[in-house]
């Protein structure tokens, strides 16, 4: 069993406290004079852990509540987690200051150190580590086996992978021997599943993907795969990589003309925003195939669906059903609205403009990216960038929830990222201010 030491779990509430109290007395600068992409709060809730056998580590704050953002942890899951660590990483190792910046290498390695201690024996990872330094082993939502966290430890250190190795080349072998423990596994418990479908409220299904139709899960198998293959060549997986392809591609329902569009089914007949990467992953997949097919399904969400939800004010989810030749939908949710359901849009939108150069992908993911600076239902501001913080939720057309928690700020921070390295971010910005004024 894994333990955070005493003294670690000491400094933590110290460190969680003098925050606080810096919160309620700071003067706070102009958003203006502030970086848009401001790493303030994510550093905030980075936090040192030590594993018993002296592995020095890092974690991240799971929840940061408002008004004075003091840290809080879930009394049933813990207080940091592999999915908010891994997420985490990817914004510190995608910092345009990565190759030279040894405190920001230093932090990567500590975080991919957390994701390494948290692998079980089985080769997948559990999840939370709670307040008195035990791993959750048991939790829904923590438990090791093929799920969200897994495949966001895989997604991670495959990305990590060729990045650590000329930084650290005993944390780059670790890193090398989680990934093949857990591929392992893919390759027994998920390739190895008959590729047939069922059919459900008039829908057909696939059942070779994690949970059966999963595409939303298979979207991070698949980007985790896809970095594994261009560094492995490892031909059996290549081809599973076309296999989880088809198997999101077969979750896309419609056309590009009648609801809903060419949007991909999360699950069964359920779509839901957080988590809809499958889009951007058939970019990324079609282009290392080299099969146009994958970038055209992809294509179909983000010309058609995109607008389509910008316009009638975003969704949170729903559930669909066909009838007759058409596909209708019978149940509905608007709210919460949140940053992790805006962030895998940006990230589609800004590669369907990489793969075609067509000017109006850059206008979507900008006007996406206008939702953070109060250009949503709510007309509320949901990225602070004088503090870093991204608010946890717009829960009504006016309210949101102020909290700012790991998963918020970071999905915020790497939308933001994305749009900066594509040269959109500051002019996004200064038009919304524009129309503000």
């Amino acid at each position: 069993m894994f333990k955070i030491t005493v003294a670690v779990l000491s400094f933590v509430i110290a460190l969680a406290n003098t925050s606080c109290r810096e919160t309620k007395n700071e003067t706070r600068p102009n958003a203006n004079d502030s970086p848009v992409v401001n790493t303030a709060h994510l550093d905030r809730l980075y936090f040192p852990v030590t594993f018993p056998g002296g592995q020095k580590a890092a974690g991240i704050y799971i929840y940061s509540e408002a008004p004075d953002y003091h840290f809080v942890a879930d009394d049933d899951e813990g207080f940091t987690c592999v999915d908010d660590v891994a997420r985490a990483a990817q914004f510190y190792m995608r910092s345009e200051n990565f190759k030279t910046d040894t405190a920001l290498q230093n932090k990567v390695s500590m975080l991919i150190h957390f994701i390494i201690e948290m692998q079980s024996s089985n080769g997948y990872f559990y999840n939370f580590l709670t307040l008195d330094g035990k791993i959750n082993t048991a939790g829904k939502t923590s438990v090791n086996d093929a799920n969200w966290w897994s495949w966001r430890a895989l997604h991670t250190l495959t990305e990590a992978s060729p990045l650590i190795k000329n930084i650290n080349q005993p944390l780059s072998l670790q890193i090398d021997s989680a990934i093949f423990k857990l591929i392992r596994n893919i390759k027994s418990d998920l390739a190895a599943v008959p590729q047939t479908k069922t059919t459900l409220a008039g829908i057909p299904i696939p059942q070779w993907l994690p949970s059966g139709s999963a595409s939303d899960q298979a979207a991070i198998i698949l980007l985790g795969l896809l970095n594994y293959c261009s560094v492995t060549k490892d031909d059996f997986m290549q081809e599973y990589i076309r296999t989880i392809a088809n198997g999101i591609i077969s979750m896309q329902v419609a056309d590009s003309n009648s609801l809903p569009y060419g949007y991909f089914l999360s699950w069964e007949n359920v779509w839901h925003a957080y988590g809809n990467d499958q889009a951007y992953a058939l970019f990324k997949a079609g282009r290392f195939l080299n099969d146009s097919s994958y970038i055209q399904s992809a294509l179909k969400e983000v010309s058609n669906f995109y607008p389509w939800l910008i316009k009638n004010g975003m969704k949170s989810s729903f559930t669909v059903a066909k009838r007759e030749n058409s596909y209708v939908i019978i149940d509905e949710e608007i709210f919460a609205q949140i940053a992790y359901g805006i962030r895998p849009m940006i990230f589609a939108s800004l590669e369907a403009f990489a793969v075609t150069q067509d000017k109006k992908y850059a206008a979507i993911a900008k006007q996406l990216t206008s939702w953070f600076f109060s250009n949503n239902v709510a007309n509320e501001v949901m990225y602070d960038r004088s503090s870093g913080r991204c608010y946890d939720g717009i829960v009504s057309a006016n309210k949101i929830n102020k909290n700012s928690g790991a998963e918020s700020t970071i999905e915020a921070l790497l939308a933001l990222q994305k749009m900066k390295a594509f040269n959109l971010l500051d002019s996004t910005v200064a038009s919304h201010q524009n129309k503000k004024q």
